[in-house]
């Protein structure tokens, strides 16, 4: 008998907990209540993917690396980025699969720095396919913007 009691209690709680909970969101959607979180700026979005392996043997050192973002990459976005070390694996053009090491920048951008941004990160592309030899570097644009907080 307790046991039921217990539960009819706690189903009763979550119920009027839940209520208050989608109140309090509806007032968030029409306006009628501030936000729970702080509002960010809204920022764009691009990942290039790099793989580190060098067509016919070898890769790209970590001074090579270093070397390309002081020379390449830094000039163009000198407020930062994001670096992140991986592994990938992709089917070159003759078909064969290849894995290697990788590196994927993270760029964040402005809309009024939208199309400046989106020709440096194509610059910053290009440069490496023709520094390394390589068939491509991956890129990803993200079309709806983020909300960024710093």
């Amino acid at each position: 008998m307790k046991k039921a009691i217990s539960v009819v209690i706690l189903f009763v709680s979550l119920t009027l907990q839940a209520q208050f909970v989608r109140a309090e969101t509806e007032k968030c959607f029409l306006g009628e209540s501030r936000p729970i979180f702080a509002e960010g700026e809204k920022y764009y979005r691009t990942e290039l993917f790099f793989g580190r392996s060098i067509p016919g043997g070898g890769l790209v050192s970590d001074e090579q690396w270093s070397q390309f973002l002081v020379e390449i990459v830094t000039p163009r976005f000198p407020d930062g980025f994001t670096i992140l070390s991986g592994s990938g694996q992709y089917r070159d053009k003759s078909g064969k699969i290849i894995s290697e090491p990788s590196k994927v920048l993270v760029f964040l951008y402005s809309r009024k720095a939208l199309k400046e941004s989106r020709a440096k990160i194509e610059e910053i592309r290009s440069a490496y396919v023709k520094k390394f030899d390589q068939e491509s570097v991956l890129r990803v644009d993200f079309k709806s913007s983020v909300e960024v907080s710093f």
